[in-house]
């Protein structure tokens, strides 16, 4: 059973957490019988489970709806009749939305086991700050990061005792981008104290408290119940945008953007400066980018897409809904900033100088220097072609150029070809 999950995980040895508000209890009926899992109470209209608490077995598609029942969080296991659980919520399910083509091939965690469920109102508030993006994810695995796991689940294989919301401990300890044909990010982790998920707790939310914030990692779909050191097979959440988006759209919430794109930075005057391209997916819902330092600590934030601030390195990039909501990037190491050096051409003594355009966010204009550190030319149209001209007396001229932003001047560049002026 090495590395593999099984799946409809329970917390094995975990300590009760009555009343918990990370978690829920959601049952869907079958023809026979029916089956128990968790939910991650996300948004108090969007749950996040496993798609395959939500589907039959060789299914791609979830139940219907009228099957789908949430009970109120922190409450116990209940009775279930054919029409319905005993004590279920006063909500009721409009939609669910499963990962990219999930398929209940096997009763061993496949690709995509990850899903929400729409409510027609607020099941209870959340304490889910946002989602985790993955930067943090990345640095969560490097330094293996204690994370919690609180789901319905029984202590061992053996227990009888109702299904409360218990609580564990795990070290995420391993991503992995490419298991069994996965859209997203498969997250492993280590139990402490011979905690371990088990049969029957599949759609347990996975999260990280920090300081005020709780961020959630995603479901958990799998485990093994023997206390193996690789377990707790989940999906991170913030892969899996394109199936989550349409949900909290669904339920009146701003959908998420991913990280920005095509980011660059460069460094001049003590100062570094960021800029980036629209992100990939719900570009029209970031209202906001924030630049952070590797302690997670803003610098800088921007409604323009870029941003400067006094010379730091390990950065990361977010964007960022209403509600605080994004995905984030790394930002590549910031390299000088160093215009390309002028090009000439001559007719008689007028000298005329054509600018390759520097690659930064905003330039006001450039100016030719001439040997002498004079100069001798401007150019302040930045939409019309680089160019401009002068007289000049004779001699042998070298130029460079040096462009104008609001962060101050740039260096210089290197020395153009030489030129003599013979009249």
């Amino acid at each position: 059973m090495s590395g593999t999950a099984y799946a409809a995980p329970r917390l094995m040895q975990g300590a009760p957490a009555l009343g918990e508000q990370y978690t829920t209890q959601i049952i869907v009926l079958g023809t026979t019988s029916y089956e128990m899992c968790s939910a991650a109470v996300w948004k108090p209209r969007v749950l996040l489970t496993a798609a395959h608490c939500l589907t039959d077995l060789g299914g791609s598609t979830p139940a219907a709806a009228s099957r789908i029942f949430v009970m109120p969080p922190g409450v116990n296991s209940p009775l279930v009749y054919a029409t319905g659980p005993v004590g279920a919520a006063r909500v009721r399910v409009i939609g669910a939305y499963l990962g990219q083509q999930y398929v209940e091939s096997s009763k061993l965690v496949v690709g995509n086991d990850i899903a929400a469920v729409v409510l027609d109102s607020d099941l209870s508030a959340s304490v889910f700050t946002r989602l985790a993006d993955r930067t943090e994810l990345d640095s969560w695995v490097k330094s293996a990061r204690d994370t919690s796991i609180v789901g319905y689940g029984i202590t061992s294989l053996t227990d009888t005792s109702p299904s409360i919301p218990r609580t564990g401990t795990f070290l995420l300890s391993e991503l992995q981008a490419d298991r069994r044909n996965t859209n997203g990010w498969v997250t492993w982790s280590r139990p402490v104290n011979g905690v371990d998920t088990c049969p029957g707790d599949s759609g347990a939310p996975q999260f990280v408290t920090a300081g005020t914030s709780t961020l959630l990692i995603g479901d958990i779909a799998g485990g093994n119940c023997t206390g193996q050191q690789r377990t707790a097979e989940g999906f991170a959440a913030i892969t899996y945008l394109e199936v989550l988006n349409p949900a909290l759209i669904a339920a009146g919430y701003p959908a998420i953007p991913s990280s920005p794109q095509d980011v660059t930075a460069t460094s001049m005057n003590g100062n570094t400066t960021v800029w980036w391209t629209s992100p990939r997916i719900a570009p029209e819902f970031a209202v906001n980018f924030e630049v952070r330092d590797e302690r997670g600590v803003s610098l800088c934030a921007s409604t323009q897409p870029y941003c400067t601030f006094t010379d730091v390195s390990n950065l990361t990039l977010r964007s960022v809904n209403a509600q605080g909501e994004g995905d984030a990037t790394f930002v590549p190491v910031a390299l000088p900033v160093r215009p390309q050096p002028p090009r000439t051409s001559q007719r008689n003594n007028v000298v005329k100088f054509f600018v390759t355009p520097l690659n930064y966010p905003v330039i006001t204009g450039y100016r030719i220097i001439d040997q002498s550190k004079k100069t001798v030319c401007r150019i302040k149209d930045m939409t019309r072609e680089l160019t401009c001209k002068t007289n000049l007396e004779k001699g042998r001229y070298r130029f460079t150029v040096s462009a104008t932003t609001p962060q101050g001047r740039t260096p210089e560049s290197p020395s153009s070809v030489p030129i003599t002026l013979r009249s």
